[in-house]
């Protein structure tokens, strides 16, 4: 069988990618291999949310499910950041950017809202539930002329159940610990945060009124994210491994009475209405996002810490780049998996994860640091933004993506 696109992995990333190339040109073709059978049972809940910007937003609409998330989806009007008993906070107004900052969704809403939209592309075909057994980047003249395509096929996948399937470019869709990434050694820089979030929904006495609460606590951050319901939130807390192992071994009471501390009374009265999940914090970055026809998307490319809730939205911003490039060599009448795309896909996508990456390391050591110079400086920092409203308006435009 012969694509344009073969994607290894049917997440988010995988499945984004898809729809987002699909609506590039509906005459390419594009394969999505997954090894879960995402066609027949719907996405459970894992407790966690994506803060989705409004540039990503732009995206949902364009691939067809900004409707349909609608129903699930908190909006984003404000972004409250404070620092534990500081005097000084920052505030992202949504009036001061004349629109909303983003949106909160429940991860498995949109991985849903994803799968039944592919299911409607007459160019997307899903392999699932399949692995990848062999994957080959360079043909041979024997393997090309078995494919009976054109010479710019240049990868293989054989399926576990012994089907083939060439294509031009292979994606990389399969997630922050890559086995594809692996396979092609591939250098990559894993830092280990020993840190865990800790990840479920409330419910509170006042409503959320659409604010998004950062409050960077000792012990580690915790984020209010507002959902449809204007008495429901999804909270992610943040704590060294330790601590969040005996945080999560707490009984119901003694848990509550810890996170309204940690809520510093923001919302009222609040109980857990929600699984609690918890997940290991690491952050990774692939030496290059390319190893001959395989680029690697969204977390097999470079994965960030939560902080800043800018992880999904940093893989859109990857696909852009990829659906823009590709549009451009077909006006061009150029190939599709020229050298000159792959190379300036890796060097666009590379440089926006590194801000990423950069930025969200940074933001993560400066508030978790007990030097009280650094605090002071941070608190300073924090009250100078607010007060500069141009500053400010560049940081809005940032975080939103406008």
């Amino acid at each position: 069988m012969n694509f344009d696109f073969t994607i290894i992995g049917g997440s988010f990333a995988g499945m984004t990618s898809a729809l987002a190339l699909s609506n590039v040109s509906p005459d390419l073709k594009i394969a999505i291999v997954e090894k879960q059978d995402i066609l027949k049972s719907d996405r459970k809940r894992d407790g966690r949310a994506y803060a989705i910007s409004s540039a990503s937003l732009k995206l949902f609409k364009e691939i067809g499910i900004f409707d349909h998330l609608q129903a699930e989806a908190g909006i984003i009007s404000d972004i409250k950041i404070t620092d534990y008993k500081s005097p000084f906070f920052l505030d992202f107004l949504s009036r001061e950017v004349g629109g909303d900052l983003g949106q909160i969704i429940e991860n498995y809403h949109i991985h849903n809202a994803l799968r039944d939209q592919v299911l409607q592309r007459k160019n997307i075909s899903v392999f699932a539930p399949n692995s990848a057994c062999d994957v080959t980047l360079s043909l041979s003249k024997s393997d090309l002329d078995e494919a009976c395509f054109d010479k710019l096929s240049m990868t293989r996948v054989i399926l576990d159940n012994g089907e083939k399937i060439y294509s031009k470019l292979l994606l990389a869709c399969d997630g922050r610990f890559s086995k594809l990434r692996e396979l092609h050694q591939i250098h990559t820089t894993v830092k280990k945060y020993h840190q865990t979030a800790i990840v479920f929904n409330v419910e509170h006495e006042l409503p959320h009124q659409n604010i998004a609460h950062e409050k960077f606590l000792p012990g580690g951050p915790l984020a209010i994210l507002p959902l449809k319901n204007s008495n429901h939130s999804s909270i992610v807390w943040i704590a060294p491994d330790q601590t969040a192992q005996a945080i999560l071994a707490l009984d119901e009471k003694n848990f509550a009475q810890q996170l309204m501390k940690k809520m510093e009374d923001a919302l009222g009265e609040t109980k857990v209405i929600s699984e609690k999940f918890s997940y290991p914090l690491i952050a990774i970055e692939a030496e290059k996002f390319f190893h001959e026809k395989m680029l690697l998307i969204g977390d097999a490319a470079c994965g960030v810490h939560p902080i800043a809730g800018q992880g999904f939205n940093l893989a859109i911003s990857g696909i852009n780049i990829l659906c823009e490039l590709v549009k451009n060599n077909l006006l061009c009448g150029l190939d599709i998996s020229s050298q000159n795309l792959i190379e300036a896909y890796d060097k666009k996508a590379k440089s926006e994860a590194k801000k990423m990456l950069v930025a969200t390391d940074i933001l993560n050591s400066l508030f978790e640091t007990k030097s009280l110079s650094i605090g002071l400086a941070r608190d300073f920092g924090l009250g100078l933004v607010n007060k500069l409203p141009r500053l400010k308006k560049f940081f809005i435009k940032s975080a939103g993506g406008f």
